[in-house]
């Protein structure tokens, strides 16, 4: 799955001014192929502190921040600044810069790449600044120097701010298609101790809102997808070419009106985990935000009517935290199973045992 879901959804665009139909008709095949993949079965590892206890109890999903991940590579972000570099800053030089704009004026494809790829506005401003009487001015050592320090500087300060930003602009919730799994219970459920809540998706991409039979999916105004290991972190090297590029017209004054590349990045690059965590076979509900890292934007979000159809308890929990869940469990009506360690087997196992 995790090989077909990367190659499906990393040949999937949608820019913005895209037609309403082209982008509904993506945005609704990838919905539906979401919903075939989704399994029946997807678990939630829970300590057994209050919080947990009473979202349980009030069939609550609580979404976080990236911010807030236990491994620090997940969702980070790969940025070839030397890529962006060797475009904009390194080269440059005397006769670089001279040959550049004497294409400019003298190349009619290689003007039209540039208005392609920096805009029809940019480049005219550029061949004004940088001739005089119709010839291009050959720049100093100083000034190609002043210009290589600012447009770097103002790299490394956009990529700080885009890394910032992103993290902020999302709220997610993490789930595992395996509760047997030692490496599970030890990490997120309080080293066996917790517990972990067994939901049914596939039900959820189509429910009843209450209003004359009309049905709505869950994964409207969020989406689940399943987990991308990757050797490689996400590669958002356009990422940063855009926001770059909004930044220098900002400076020089000139509106900018380029579409965004791509809608789904933002659901893109918080999928990609390394290789290191395949054993989670995780699954991620993901709600966006906006990206403006001026806004105040929350920590959590709750998705709310969210009833999970089993409950399983860690081989170690305590009594009093069992007896707790079983009461909330059966007054709920759903299933309940405790995890034992497997004695009579040979290799290192969890079974479940239903109570």
């Amino acid at each position: 799955m995790n090989g077909d879901f990367e190659k499906h959804i990393m040949q999937l665009v949608i820019p913005e001014g895209m037609i309403p139909q082209d982008e509904t008709k993506i945005v609704s095949e990838l919905h539906e192929y979401c919903r075939k993949q989704t399994p029946q079965n997807l678990f939630r590892y829970r300590t057994c502190s209050d919080y947990h206890i009473k979202a349980f109890e009030n069939d609550e999903i609580w979404l976080t921040k990236p911010t807030m991940f236990n491994d620090p590579h997940d969702s980070y972000l790969y940025i070839n600044k030397k890529e962006i570099l060797d475009f904009f800053v390194n080269g440059m030089s005397k006769s670089k810069s001279y040959t550049h704009i004497q294409n400019l004026l003298n190349k009619i494809e290689y003007k039209e790449e540039m208005i392609e790829k920096c805009g029809a506005e940019f480049v005219e401003q550029n061949i004004r600044n940088a001739t005089t009487n119709g010839k291009p001015i050959e720049l100093s050592d100083y000034e190609i120097e002043l210009q290589k320090n600012f447009h770097s500087y103002r790299i490394n300060l956009i990529t700080k701010l885009c890394k910032e930003s992103i993290k902020e602009s999302a709220l997610v919730g993490c789930f595992s298609e395996s509760v047997e799994s030692t490496l599970m219970w030890s990490h997120y459920a309080d080293n066996h101790k917790g517990f972990s809540l067994n939901y049914n998706f596939q039900e959820l991409y189509s429910v009843d809102i209450g209003e004359g039979g009309i049905k709505a999916s869950l994964f409207l105004d969020k989406k689940l997808f399943p987990v991308i290991y990757s050797k490689n972190r996400y590669d958002a090297t356009k990422y940063l070419e855009f926001h770059f590029m909004m930044d220098i017209y900002r400076l020089r004054g000139i509106t900018f009106n380029d579409p965004f590349y791509d809608k789904l990045f933002y659901y893109k690059w918080l999928l990609f985990k390394s290789l290191d965590w395949s054993y989670e076979r995780e699954w991620r509900i993901i709600k966006l935000m906006d990206n403006n890292i001026d806004h105040k934007k929350p920590d959590f979000a709750c998705v709310t009517r969210i009833p999970p159809k089993e409950i399983y308890f860690g081989a170690e929990i305590s009594k009093e935290n069992q007896l707790k869940l079983t009461s909330i469990a059966r007054k709920k009506g759903i299933r309940i199973f405790k995890m034992e360690i497997a004695d009579d087997e040979k290799e290192f196992k969890l079974n479940s045992i239903e109570l």
